[in-house]
């Protein structure tokens, strides 16, 4: 599928009234600049209210007559479609042909903005496990699917706008109704993709709303990485390190534990209460070329248009809506959209096309963590050292033979920050101890967890452990590193080597021969502890992974003597492309360890000297001659 390069939409003038009001010229002169300044797809929402308007019609004692269209009218088709919403939606299509605009559908869109949209019939109903509700959403489908499949614009269906919001259920209604949509899709289309559209997913098997089950359910996966909404991410400013990597890491974590692809489909700084226009865009710029480089299928900026001037509910009440466009109210462009018009005039005109991004180790999440928290720290101290991770779940479902195949080979093997009495199914542990044996390296690091077999594993014997918050510290490459932790284990190396003690003379770090491979051991939960700490990456605390992975660092063809600057290699037929991007507000003078005979055989963009604040350089790697 191409990459998907746009925005959200409602209409400048109306916002999500757009389909009752249905102002054409305001609405083509918002395609035709959109379309000028690089926007390729949009996702657009037929509202569920103004597009299947049922009402019940009631006799004596509240008993159910018939069901009507609102306002007391009869039905004209067996969907309760309203025809002149599916006929300004015909229209609103033939615009998009004209400007050149691919359009991504969001079906049930009964949550928006933060208010509810829905038939009056359904108003007190659980929109997901309620039988009528079920009912109307599978007729909505097949009448609107049925309609507009042969349009040319329509890039792919999406189940509908963050549905896992609209009301509360459990895990298996979840899937239950993820099933039913997408099933009523395929029925009518089974020639386009099928999207989430949901967000705030969960990897562990006991939660509702899940990656791996939107995962077997629908084709394309999508996050919503605002700042503003996400665990973990505002605790920094929205230009820091750890706000700019939020998106490509959670994407990168839906795909991988999903193992569908993903998008960014909806990304925002939240407006200029939460940053001004030009961070902002700076934000954007960077990750737009950080997705891009990173396997994500698309980027889709929240929203068109700014909505100051509109006075219906939800911009009557929620201000945090108002000022989330590309466009200010008076149509002229920000920032963030000539980043955009930027971007894709490169993606048009590059001379060759990315493989995926190469990996370095795989982070295996456990049970019972803060899954989310500690893969996107692992992440972020990788990419500081020039490493790139891929993610896996433990006990996912996906796997079921003896190879354990959800869990990708590796060299090496992260399990960070280990908080469970269970941690994984033994038989995968055992496979992962297996892997070891024959020749590769497994780091854990403990939080309050239990593993099996451990002082053969670790070269380590637990004498003692309590439970008590506690601070400390260790000395690693002549640094002094603080942590914390709420299990303290008592070791004795039984035959591991010890790199660090704490200040208690307590062994914090050591390194075990296990077989062919090597087992790292650090105990306290480095990870976690980073979760709520704010500046966290402006310390010291990656040096404990520099120190341990530099193995891996010297394998990559170069090493960037600049830690703000991330980079991912793509193997071409005679070597890499590289993507080299600066996380920070200076311009970024490039200097390189070349780490075997490589050398920069061409520059596609930026340069190869320096590269701008929260922009990308990108050039071709070959060997010397």
């Amino acid at each position: 599928m191409e990459f998907i390069l746009g925005c959200n939409y409602w209409a400048s003038d109306s916002g999500t009234d757009m389909w009752r009001t249905f102002n054409i010229s305001a609405i083509k002169k918002d395609l035709s600049i959109l379309s000028e300044y690089g926007v390729k797809h949009i996702r657009v929402f037929p509202n569920w209210r103004d597009f299947q308007p049922v009402m019940p019609l009631n006799g004596g004692g509240m008993s159910l007559y018939d069901y009507y269209m609102e306002g007391e009218k009869p039905k004209t088709n067996p969907y309760y479609l309203d025809d002149t919403m599916m006929d300004r939606f015909a229209e609103f299509l033939d615009l998009c042909e004209e400007y050149n605009i691919k359009v991504i559908v969001g079906l049930i869109t009964g949550w928006m903005s933060g208010r509810m949209f829905v038939p009056p019939v359904l108003y007190q109903s659980n929109i997901i496990n309620d039988p009528l509700a079920q009912y109307f959403q599978q007729i909505f489908i097949k009448g609107f699917v049925s309609r507009f499949k042969s349009s040319k614009v329509i890039l792919a269906w999406d189940l509908g706008n963050e549905c896992n919001c609209m009301s509360p259920t459990d895990r298996i209604s979840a899937m239950n109704w993820t099933s039913m949509i997408a099933n009523a899709i395929r029925a009518e289309d089974n020639t386009r993709p099928i999207v989430s559209g949901m967000h705030s997913l969960d990897v562990e098997r006991n939660k509702t709303w899940r990656i791996e089950d939107q995962g077997m359910l629908t084709d394309m996966l999508t996050t919503h990485p605002y700042p503003l909404w996400c665990e973990h991410t505002r605790i920094d400013k929205t230009l820091s390190l750890r706000t700019t990597m939020h998106a490509t890491a959670q994407t990168k974590l839906y795909a991988e534990i999903g193992g569908k692809p993903c998008m960014a489909e909806e990304i925002g700084t939240m407006g200029p209460m939460f940053c001004n226009d030009e961070n902002a865009a700076a934000f954007f710029r960077l990750n737009l070329f950080s997705l891009w480089a990173n396997n994500s299928s698309g980027v889709m900026w929240w929203c068109a248009n700014d909505q100051t001037m509109l006075k219906s509910f939800p911009y009557s009440e929620n201000m945090v809506e108002l000022e989330l466009g590309m466009l200010y109210k008076d149509h002229t462009p920000k920032p963030v959209l000539l980043e955009m018009k930027k971007f894709s005039e490169f993606f048009d005109n590059k001379e060759f096309e990315l493989t995926e991004a190469e990996v370095d180790a795989v982070c295996v999440l456990t049970n019972d963590q803060r899954q989310w928290g500690v893969a996107y720290m692992t992440y972020i101290l990788l990419r500081k050292l020039g490493l790139n991770c891929s993610f896996a779940y433990a006990d996912s479902e996906r796997g079921c033979g003896t190879d354990y195949d959800d869990i990708p080979k590796s060299q090496l093997y992260i399990l960070p920050s280990i908080n469970s009495m269970t941690v994984m199914k033994k038989e995968r542990f055992d496979e992962l101890k297996r892997r070891v044996y024959n020749g590769a390296d497994i780091y854990m690091s403990m939080n309050s967890g239990c593993l099996a077999e451990f002082e053969e594993l670790t070269g380590l014997r637990v004498e003692d452990s309590y439970r008590c918050d506690e601070k400390s510290h260790l000395n690693i490459s002549g640094e002094e590193i603080e942590f914390e932790r709420h299990t303290t284990f008592i070791l004795k190396s039984v035959g591991a080597e010890v790199i660090a003690y704490d200040n208690n003379n307590n062994p914090s770090i050591a390194v075990n021969r296990y077989g062919k491979g090597r087992v790292i051991f650090v105990n306290f939960p480095l990870e976690d502890n980073l979760i709520d700490t704010h500046n966290a990456f402006d310390g010291n605390v990656h040096l404990i992974y520099k120190t341990l992975f530099g193995e891996y660092i010297s394998k990559r063809p170069m090493t960037i003597l600049n830690e703000n600057i991330a980079v991912t290699y793509h193997r071409t037929e005679n070597g890499f492309i590289a993507v080299l991007i600066n996380h920070s507000d200076k311009p970024c003078n490039l200097k390189y360890t070349w780490n075997d005979k490589w050398e920069i055989k061409k520059v596609h963009y930026g340069s190869a000297d320096e590269v701008n604040p929260y922009d990308a350089c990108i050039f071709e790697l070959g060997k010397t001659e």
